[in-house]
This record gives C-alpha cells, structure tokens and sequence, in this order.
C-alpha cells in the first residue's frame, strides 16, 4: 500500500472514533443532543476520509501530535482549538 493522502490532522473527538471506534467519551462533553450530533458529523467525515486511514502519530515521541492547535479537524471541520493527530490515508 502507498500513502494517497497524508498531512490530515484530527480533533480529539475525532481521533476516539478514528482509532477505537470508541464514542462514549463524548457523552462527557456533550448533552444527549449535542452527543448525537457529534457523532453523525464524526462518522460522515471518517466515511468521507474512506476506509484506509490511518494513525501517522507517534505518542512516544509526539511526532505528529499538536497538545494545542487551530486546525480545522480534517474530518469533522471544527475549528475549535485543541489537540490534534496527523493521520493518512493509504491506498
């Protein structure tokens, strides 16, 4: 496999989503609606993205990982700033 798209940054919502397929940790942030609202944006932009992607972070050097970033989140669009991981899409 080659790396089709690369330098794609995602929010911490998002990265949940991306790596565990985990969503309950917007139920913390989130009311009930909101949460709901979160996670249909969240999965419309991983099913845009496609089904390839892939973490291109390293947690132990932090290498691909900004603690405090005014990145537009590659997959959901917020420009809420906050944590974000590069990821790529491999085809």
């Amino acid at each position: 496999m080659e790396i089709v798209k690369d330098d794609l940054w995602l929010c911490s919502d998002c990265l949940m989503l991306a790596v565990n397929g985990d969503a309950t940790g917007l139920d913390y942030h989130y009311s009930a609606e909101e949460a709901d609202r979160r996670l249909r944006e969240i999965e419309k932009g991983l099913n845009e993205l496609g089904p390839h992607l892939v973490p291109a972070f390293d947690s132990e050097t932090e290498k691909g990982i900004e603690e405090f970033s005014r990145r537009t989140c590659d997959c959901c669009g917020t420009g809420l700033a906050g944590s974000r991981h590069e990821f790529a899409v491999l085809g």
